[in-house]
């Protein structure tokens, strides 16, 4: 289980298995019993990204939240509208 640090002078933490676990950019791959343990002492999962419904639809196949395609540079429609 990926856990991210409460705070980033947070550089190592002891699991209440008795494991010991070092950050490694501010995330800690413990197990899941140490990582609900600091879940619930102020670290948290790191959300990575979420899929999102608005933006546009490009024919490049690219997703862009702008009007104009950061990929291809096609200027996009009300049509292309997700």
């Amino acid at each position: 289980m990926r856990v991210a640090a409460p705070a980033i002078q947070c550089l190592e933490v002891d699991g209440v298995t008795g494991a010991r676990y070092k950050a490694t950019r501010g995330f800690y791959e413990m197990s899941d019993r140490d990582g609900a343990a600091l879940v619930k002492a102020g670290g948290f999962i790191p959300s990575l990204g979420s899929p999102r419904t608005g933006g546009y639809r490009c024919p490049c196949g690219f997703r862009p939240l702008f009007r104009t395609c950061s990929r291809c540079h096609r200027i996009l429609t009300q049509e292309d509208r997700t």
